[in-house]
Parts: C-alpha cells; sequence; structure tokens
C-alpha cells in the first residue's frame, strides 16, 4: 500500500515547481534545510512517491528531478533539454510509443518502462522566436510562461 503524501512530499514540490531548472536531491535538500529537512534519505523517500504519483519527473541524464506539467502522459512524453540554460520541455511522444511496442512485440522484448531525453539549445537560447503552440507541452526554466501559475494537481 502506497504511503500518503506527507508535508515533505509537500515541501519538495514546491521547491521543484518553483525551481527555474531541473534539481538534483542535494540541491532540494538545500532549499529544504531552513525548513529543518535536514536528511537526505528523506528527501530521496520523498522525491521516488511524487515520481511514483506522476507529480514529478526524473531526468536521467542529468539525474535531475522538475515538476510534472500536469497532463495526461498516457501517449508518451519526450523530454527536451537545453544544454545551456537548463530549460526541460515536455514535448508529446505519441507514436513512439507505437514504435517502440512494435519493435518490443518484433523481438520479443518486454517493455517495463522507458524514458527518452534530447539535449540541444531551446529557441530561446538559440535566439529565435517560437509560436506559442510549438513550444512542446509544457517547458520549465527561466521565463518559463507556462500560464498556469505551477498550480500542478494530482
Amino acid at each position: 500500500m502506497a504511503r500518503p503524501r506527507s508535508a515533505t512530499d509537500d515541501a519538495v514540490f514546491t521547491v521543484l515547481t518553483e525551481a527555474a531548472t531541473p534539481m538534483s536531491a542535494y540541491q532540494v535538500l538545500d532549499r529544504l534545510r531552513p525548513e529543518g529537512i535536514q536528511s537526505p534519505p528523506v528527501v530521496y523517500r520523498a522525491l521516488e512517491r511524487l515520481e511514483k504519483a506522476g507529480r514529478i519527473h526524473r531526468l536521467e541524464g542529468l539525474n535531475a528531478y522538475f515538476a510534472c506539467c500536469g497532463r495526461d502522459h498516457a501517449k508518451g512524453t519526450v523530454f527536451a533539454v537545453c544544454t545551456r540554460c537548463k530549460r526541460v520541455e515536455e514535448w508529446s511522444g505519441e507514436g513512439i510509443d507505437a514504435l517502440i511496442g512494435a519493435e518490443a512485440a518484433r523481438s520479443g522484448f518486454a517493455v517495463s518502462g522507458r524514458t527518452i531525453e534530447v539535449r540541444g539549445l531551446c529557441a530561446a537560447c538559440r535566439g529565435e522566436a517560437v509560436e506559442e503552440e510549438t513550444r512542446g507541452l509544457h517547458s520549465h526554466g527561466p521565463g518559463c510562461g507556462c500560464g498556469h501559475g505551477h498550480e500542478h494537481e494530482h
């Protein structure tokens, strides 16, 4: 049985929603020390619960966490990470899961999960203007502009 959400979970989630870029567990811990949270295992357990609940994502390549955009990821998600500003965009991965599923079925592979991360330079760091509807599902970073006030509800 899953442990109920705790005050620590809420504090960790708040830190991640307010962060300009993805954060490591120790960066989260450093932000929470003034609130009396001093133990790395406490933060790691909160991150694990939040990730399992779908409220945050972990970027494998950076070993860092960020708040989920709050959308349904049933059709898959691709995380685009800007190597300059560290902004992360959540793109629709629709079609990618079907491709992976077809290849897995062909080879008899049982997929238990997947994370797709791409790295490069975002439009802002490249100095390009981008239409709002073409920016991907969501991005967190300087000038996030997500428009939902970071009031993630799950």
